[in-house]
């Protein structure tokens, strides 16, 4: 009778349990279709995305041409804030990175350091450059200080910043800037370079983490100097008034690439020529009048001795 009282205890013990057991398999599987939902919520935009659209982005791209950018705040390596309107009255140079990026971000901060090898020729104040960390988890003030130590960056007038996400996602369809996480980590997004004018609004786009210095100097000069590249010579209407403006014009000239060391340098050698060459016309010219006067006088009071 023991004997099969212990099954049966067994039994009704297995079945008066069954139905918390299966409330219990309800409730995890309701737990995890909660955290699943929550996780979908806190997803960046476009992270479904699984491959990037190039023409798209180049589109979207070439679109913010004419943009007038936002006045964002950002926060520099030194944790003080740097606003856009700090750059106004200038060109500005912007690339988006983030710090985690194996490659591309890196090459392209690299080529852009061709801006301090013509510093002195374009003017040591004459523009700015902005490096902007669209990573916003991890791109942080000291990120950022780390990024522009390992690009041995020493501009004055190049400052690394990071921002908060609302800032960031304003700023990039201001400036025509696609991004989104990538399955395989880090983030796909378009390589562009970006020129700003003085007045704030997108000028002008570069493509790609790796050209030649010209192609980055060549449209800065110009913005510096007011030169519109469907201008055929420099346009002295737009030109400053003056002295100043006559110092501007000599300088835009004498402002010339050198493809031996990549960068812009001033000779005024030209200038120095031409110079040169209308005094000793002055001076053949004075002597001309000096001895045709001296002739007309001689006929005029001829020696009667």
């Amino acid at each position: 009778m023991r004997h099969q009282l212990i099954p049966l205890s067994f039994a009704v013990f297995i079945s008066a349990a069954m139905p918390s057991l299966a409330q219990d398999t309800d409730g995890v599987k309701l737990y995890k279709a909660t955290v699943s939902a929550a996780k979908l919520q806190v997803q960046p935009e476009n992270s479904i995305a699984q491959s990037f659209d190039e023409k798209e982005a180049l589109k979207i791209s070439q679109s913010a041409i004419g943009n007038q950018l936002g006045d964002y705040t950002f926060l520099n390596r030194s944790g003080r804030k740097v606003r856009l309107s700090d750059y106004r009255g200038k060109p500005l140079v912007i690339n988006m990175i983030y710090t985690h990026c194996p490659s591309v971000c890196t090459t392209t901060t690299r080529n852009l350091s061709a801006l301090k090898l013509s510093r002195d020729a374009l003017g040591p104040d004459s523009f700015g450059v902005l490096t902007i960390g669209f990573d916003t988890e991890n791109d942080t003030p000291e990120a950022m200080d780390d990024f522009a130590k390992r690009m041995d960056v020493k501009l004055p007038n190049w400052e690394f910043v990071s921002a908060d996400s609302k800032t960031i996602k304003k700023l990039s369809k201001d400036l025509g800037f696609v991004f989104f996480p990538s399955p395989e980590g880090g983030f796909n997004h378009i390589t562009q370079t970006t020129f700003v004018d003085g007045k704030g609004k997108v000028s002008l786009q570069i493509y790609g983490d790796e050209f030649d210095n010209r192609t980055l100097l060549e449209p800065l000069k110009n913005m510096i100097y007011n030169v519109k590249i469907t201008d055929p010579i420099y346009n002295f209407a737009t030109a400053e008034s003056g002295f100043a403006g006559i110092a501007k014009s000599v300088r835009l000239f004498c402002t010339v690439y050198d493809p031996k060391t990549g960068k812009y340098t001033t000779d005024y050698s030209l200038f120095y020529g031409m110079g040169l060459d209308m005094l000793v016309l002055f001076l053949i010219a004075a002597w001309i009048v000096v001895e045709y006067r001296r002739r007309n006088q001689k006929r005029n009071y001829p020696d009667h001795a």
